[in-house]
């Protein structure tokens, strides 16, 4: 009997122990379903994070690739208005004039967005590097436009990504695999066609043009690293002030300083204006977005380049130029398609 009446008290007990475990359960259940919207949120949070962050990289990217297309345009068609000066004025005079004018247009912008002109910038190893490189890339450039076709120049700069990567590897540490590597001598390979030193068109002054690319290579490399602190402004105006110098300087060897008249003032004043909107948005997109990005549509100038000297200065273009530019071209864009896969 005894053992009768203690199974009613088993079952009262598993009764309870089960609504015991289903009222954990429940609660379990109930916390699990209130913890879920929080996790779904953060989730949501997370996506929307990364959304902002890719769509802000991409657009700054975007915007860096215009800024660098109208760059190349600006450069190209003040190289091709101090070309024509160069015909009747030294250069010297020209790149004072040139700098004074674009000084005037910086200093102007910077009192405008009340910008103090500070010396201390000039210290800094990376601006020294830009501003170095700056002036090089100037001065060759404008000596080798009094002598050198403004296609052949257009179709040597296209060295300059091939400089940079090279740069990266041997001063800054980067990684340049073998197939980097194959890629920067076959564009080296490419301006031997441009350059034909075999030629007997050669111009030995042609090798200014290469300084100037390794001038643009040390400037750019040195624009990557200087701090956000420093304005696009502030450093562009550095640069004409060091401009400007350097033609008083190559003034004082060659002489031969001219009176200008209506018309090349009004040459002046559109190379000015050409000239600082040319360096306001190349700095500012080498600053803006990857460098490995930005780089490849330097190449542009090239047909800017093709453009302003066979339809304007009537210039021509043999087929070795030509295949030495794709060579040139297509080994640059090997590289920025291999450094995109390699950081992804």
């Amino acid at each position: 009997m005894g053992g009768r009446e203690g199974i009613p008290h088993r079952f009262a007990r598993l009764k309870a122990v089960s609504h015991s475990k289903r009222g954990v359960k429940g609660k379990a259940e109930k916390e699990n379903l209130n913890a879920q919207p929080d996790l779904e949120n953060l989730i949501s949070i997370g996506v929307f994070i990364d959304e902002q962050i890719s769509r802000a990289t991409t657009s700054a990217n975007l915007k860096s690739i215009i800024l660098m297309i109208i760059a190349m345009g600006c450069f190209t068609f003040a190289d091709l208005l101090i070309k024509i000066a160069s015909e009747t004025m030294p250069v010297g005079q020209i790149m004072i004039l040139l700098g004074i004018g674009s000084s005037f247009v910086f200093l102007t912008l910077l009192r405008i967005k009340g910008e103090a002109i500070r010396l201390s910038p000039l210290l800094n190893s990376a601006v020294m590097l830009r501003n170095a490189g700056e002036l090089i890339a100037a001065t060759s450039m404008c000596l080798a436009l009094a002598y050198v076709p403004i296609s052949t120049i257009g179709a040597i700069i296209q060295t300059v990504p091939l400089m940079i990567t090279a740069v990266a590897a041997l001063f800054l540490g980067e990684r340049v695999g073998i197939r980097r590597a194959l890629a920067i001598g076959v564009g080296f390979l490419g301006t031997l066609f441009i350059v034909q030193p075999g030629d007997a068109n050669f111009d030995a002054m042609t090798g200014l043009v290469f300084v100037s690319a390794i001038g643009m290579t040390l400037r750019d490399v040195g624009t990557k690293l200087v701090s956000d602190s420093f304005s696009t402004l502030l450093l562009s105006f550095y640069s004409c002030v060091l401009f400007a110098s350097s033609g008083v300087i190559l003034l004082l060897f060659t002489g031969g300083a001219s009176v200008l008249d209506a018309n090349m003032t009004v040459l002046f004043l559109a190379m000015v204006a050409l000239g600082s909107f040319a360096v306001i948005f190349m700095t500012e997109a080498v600053r803006l977005g990857d460098m490995s990005v930005v780089s490849p549509f330097r190449y542009t100038r090239l047909l800017f380049s093709l453009a302003a000297g066979v339809i304007i200065l009537d210039e021509r273009v043999n087929a070795m130029m030509l295949f030495g530019s794709a060579l040139t071209i297509a080994a640059g864009l090997y590289i920025w398609r291999r450094e995109l896969t390699l950081n992804t």
